[in-house]
């Protein structure tokens, strides 16, 4: 029986060594297959597949295979560099063409093997920023700012913005631009001028972004100014002149545009009898003024005229000024009073003539002080009036800008100041200097405190020097006190 078991022992231990002995060749044939198969696959690689290149530069291409005669197919002059057991590289030059796309190459077993092509990407920068010329701008109407680039690729990496200062006003991108060819971009943006535009810069920026492959290049054009004026006002210029004038004599003609903004880019034109006149120019604060002198040429009546600008905006205004040989004598004795004389001569049986007394306008402390002290916080209506025939019409203006006579005003800190307040007839013109004063009830607590501190001071002052004293001097000392007491008073 132990004969028989020992006997089927060997049997089946020899029956699972031979099974053992297939399974691990099937297992190891299959793994030599897989390896086989994945060795003999052939591949062809090109590197870098997305290069970026300037236009017209050079690039470096390699090419890796396990196949035999690696090379390059390419629209560019290429060279090769370098090359190993399953690779090589080229130098492609002189890259103009846009749409050119290089691939590499092999001969493989089962034929010739190529790789993806290489999408270059050419950039170009721009070769200009050009801002077109921006007129004279009136202030509330709407004028175009165009920024050209030219020359520049790829348009769809590009961005323009257009920049008042530091300001953008419009920012514009070109993605869905398909074009790979350089080209000229055009941005127009609308402007509307405003009075704090005067004086400041535009200027176009560029980015052509190339990241994360290439580079990102910025460009700024240069800068134009902005030249903005406000519209000079109706009742803009004034003409400040006599008359009459004396044969032979001189009189000052002034000519004044208030409110124009800015007052210094006001510019002016005189001329009398049809001659233009030498001024002299002066501005404070949004007042612009234009003196000058003016003599007779001729007997008659002569046009004297006030010409202002303020960019594209022109305005004028014209007198009449008479030199007459039979009213010259008469019109000069009263002009020298500011006083004018007209006659109305009616014929019958008996010969009528009436004169009509005539007043330039003529003010004083009486009909407009040059002096005002007003409370802060109260309501109080500036007068200021002028005498003459026919009754002037009497304006006031401070830092440039027209203030209302006559109306009630809330008084407040920025009132006070110097007025300026001028005078108009058809006659002539006067002016006066007007000084407001705004008075504050903490003005009185200041110099309250002060008078409180400064007595308080002397009374310590003295207490110190009197009180500690002895019996026997304490007489004598109040006697000096009372001859400084005597002596004050």
């Amino acid at each position: 029986m132990s004969e028989l078991n020992t006997r089927w022992v060997s049997y089946y231990s020899v029956l699972i060594s031979s099974f053992s002995s297939t399974l691990f060749q099937f297992i190891f044939a299959s793994v030599s297959v897989l390896i086989s198969g994945t060795a003999e696959e052939d591949y062809v690689e090109i590197w870098p597949p997305n290069p970026v290149v300037k236009f017209g530069g050079s690039l470096n291409l390699n090419c890796t295979s396990n196949c035999e005669d690696i090379g390059i197919e390419s629209a560019y002059t290429k060279v090769p560099i370098g090359n190993g057991s399953n690779w090589k590289a080229f130098l492609l030059s002189n890259l103009d063409d846009w749409a050119a796309s290089p691939l590499c190459y092999a001969d493989c077993k089962t034929g010739q093997k190529k790789s993806p092509k290489a999408n270059i990407i050419i950039y170009k920068s721009p070769e200009g920023i050009e801002l077109d010329p921006v007129p004279e701008m009136e202030v509330g109407k709407q004028y175009n700012l165009i920024c050209r680039v030219l020359g520049v690729a790829p348009i769809r990496d590009l961005t323009v913005t257009l920049l008042k200062g530091e300001e953008q006003l419009v920012v514009e991108a070109f993605k869905d631009h398909t074009q790979l060819e350089a080209g000229v971009v055009v941005v127009n943006y609308r402007i509307r001028a405003q009075q704090n535009d005067y004086n400041k810069t535009i200027t176009c920026q560029t980015s052509l972004d190339l990241r994360p492959a290439g580079p990102l290049l910025t460009n700024t054009s240069h800068g134009i100014s902005l030249q903005t004026f406000g519209e000079i006002p109706s009742i803009a210029p004034l003409l400040h002149t006599d008359l009459f004038l004396e044969a032979g004599t001189l009189m000052k003609v002034t000519c004044e545009a208030p409110e124009v903004s800015p007052a210094n880019e006001a510019t002016f034109d005189l001329r009398f009898a049809g001659k233009s006149l030498t001024f002299i120019t002066t501005v404070m604060g949004g007042l612009a003024s234009a003196q000058a002198e003016i003599a007779s040429s001729s007997v008659g009546d002569h046009e004297l005229i006030c010409t202002v600008s303020l960019g594209p905006v022109t305005k004028n205004v014209t007198k009449t000024v008479n030199n007459s040989e039979r009213l010259t004598k008469c019109a000069v004795a009263l002009q020298k009073k500011r006083r004018y004389v007209t006659l109305s001569i009616i014929t019958s049986e008996i010969n009528h003539i009436f004169f009509s007394i005539l007043d330039a306008p003529q003010m004083d402390d009486s009909s407009c002080p040059q002096t005002w002290t007003w409370k802060e916080g109260s309501t109080t209506t500036l007068t200021c009036s002028a005498l003459g025939n026919p009754t002037p019409t009497v304006q006031c203006w401070k830092d440039g800008r027209r203030y209302n006579i006559g109306r009630p005003q809330l008084i407040q800190r920025e009132h006070d100041g110097i007025y300026q307040c001028n005078a108009t007839n058809q006659y002539g013109f006067d002016s006066l200097m007007c000084g407001y004063e705004i008075y504050l009830f903490i003005y009185l607590f200041i110099y309250l405190f002060i008078y409180l501190f400064i007595y308080l001071f002397i009374y310590l002052f003295m207490r110190l020097i009197c009180c500690p004293i002895s019996r026997r001097t304490q007489g004598s000392l109040q006697n000096k006190i009372i001859q400084i007491q005597i002596y004050k008073y």
